[in-house]
């Protein structure tokens, strides 16, 4: 028996790719890695502040939502044997209040010697873009900023919702309800038939029935970054994003758009596998302009015979 423990404990060791730390704990020079494509880096936890506008190279204006990265530090990196990659936690947002924390939580803290967080979430990445939690580390006060995205790069966006309460299939599901007149009566916002007769018996789970709206998780996928401000750690992200102010909002890299290579604009330097504060940034930071793009305000000019 323990024979066949120690064969397939070897298997499953063999099949578990080695993790790449691309940076030091002090103990030796640190490498300077490089992005390549189909390397996964890790996201982060920021904080939903409001939707403001901005103005494009054309003079259009654009919707944007301003999200800041507060207090996010790495807490670790392990393997998950269940997807057969490996997951970095990373947390975001001191807890004032430590008597609050429970016991299990707190050790799990100290034992990365990291300030207990009110928030806390894995991210899928590859070996190559782990981050190390060591004390030397942690030391310098390193934390996870704004600059780890690029301007100009898309973004995939994971929110809870706004919690709308019990509400019926009109406002729900979009269903036009019933007739206004000719015969109708107490039946003009009803679900009208859920079902058939003795076949099949029952109502088919997943029906379109009133019931509560929202407050589930929701991934927005590719979206662009306008603008970053490198001195408040803010990302301008364009479009509505989910939640309320205030609300907890996970941020990574947009997992379409890598598939075909066009995560990041043409040229751009990514830090990877995140930005160390090793080189002076400018506190704004803009996308570039697409030379591809196209003046909404110009208009074909029609020369008379």
């Amino acid at each position: 028996m323990q024979r066949i423990f120690r064969n397939s404990f070897a298997t499953i060791s063999r099949q578990i790719p080695k993790l790449i730390t691309p940076v030091s704990d002090g103990s030796g020079p640190t490498p300077v890695p490089v992005y390549q494509q189909g390397a996964r880096r890790t996201g982060l936890i920021a904080l939903k502040k409001g939707m403001t506008t901005l103005w494009d190279e054309f003079g259009q204006m654009v919707p944007v939502t301003v999200l800041k990265v507060k207090e996010c530090n790495v807490l670790g990196t392990r393997y998950h044997s269940g997807c057969g990659s490996y997951m970095l936690q990373v947390g975001a947002v001191n807890h004032p209040k430590l008597h609050r924390v429970k016991r299990p939580q707190l050790f799990h803290y100290r034992k990365f010697k990291v300030q207990a967080k009110r928030k806390l979430k894995e991210y899928k990445i590859s070996p190559d873009a782990s981050i190390p939690s060591g004390i030397r580390f942690l030391m310098k006060g390193f934390q996870l900023r704004a600059t780890h995205f690029v301007p100009g790069q898309f973004v995939d966006v994971q929110a809870k919702t706004v919690g709308k309460g019990f509400q019926g299939v009109m406002k729900r599901w979009g269903f036009k309800g019933g007739r206004a007149s000719h015969g109708n009566s107490l039946k003009h916002r009803a679900a009208g038939s859920i079902g058939q007769c003795q076949d099949p018996g029952k109502v088919w789970k997943g029906k379109k029935m009133a019931g509560r709206m929202g407050g589930v998780y929701r991934t927005v996928q590719s979206l662009k970054v306008v603008k970053i401000d490198s001195a408040h750690d803010l990302i301008y992200v364009k479009g509505a994003v989910p939640g309320v102010d205030n609300a907890y909002v996970s941020v990574s890299d947009a997992i379409r758009k890598s598939w075909h290579g066009k995560c990041f604009p043409a040229g751009a330097q990514v830090p990877f596998p995140t930005y160390f504060g090793s080189s002076e940034v400018e506190r704004e930071l803009c996308a570039p302009i697409d030379e591809k793009a196209f003046d909404p305000f110009a208009r074909t000019r029609r020369e008379k015979p």
